[in-house]
C-alpha cells in the first residue's frame, strides 16, 4: 500500500502512525510544508507567555526520531500541492 499523508504536527502524524499499526509494510509519504513534523500546539500560550522559554522544548519528535520508530518519508519544507491519483501505465491490473 502506498499512502500520502498531508501534513504532520498531530493530525498528519497521528495518521501515519496508524497506518503503519495497519501495515508495516505500506510506503508512507508525509510533505509538511513547516519545517517540525511535531509539536506541542498546546504549549504555545506558555511559550509566549514566557513560561517555556525555549521554542525546542515543544518540539516533540524531528523526522529522524520518527524515521527510526515509524518509517514514514517525511518531506519537510515540502508543500504538496497535487496528489496524482491514477495508477502508473503498465500492464493491466485485476480489479
Amino acid at each position: 500500500m502506498k499512502v500520502i499523508v498531508v501534513g504532520g504536527v498531530a493530525g498528519g502524524m497521528s495518521a501515519a502512525t496508524r497506518l503503519r499499526r495497519l501495515d508495516e509494510n505500506a510506503e508512507i509519504v508525509v510533505p509538511a510544508r513547516c519545517p517540525h513534523v511535531s509539536y506541542a500546539n498546546c504549549g504555545l500560550p506558555y511559550h509566549i507567555g514566557k513560561v517555556i522559554e525555549r521554542r525546542e522544548d515543544l518540539l516533540l519528535q524531528t523526522s529522524s526520531s520518527l524515521a527510526a520508530r515509524l518509517a514514514p518519508d517525511v518531506r519537510t519544507r515540502h508543500e504538496a500541492q497535487d496528489v496524482g491519483t491514477q495508477a502508473p501505465a503498465g500492464p493491466a491490473q485485476r480489479p
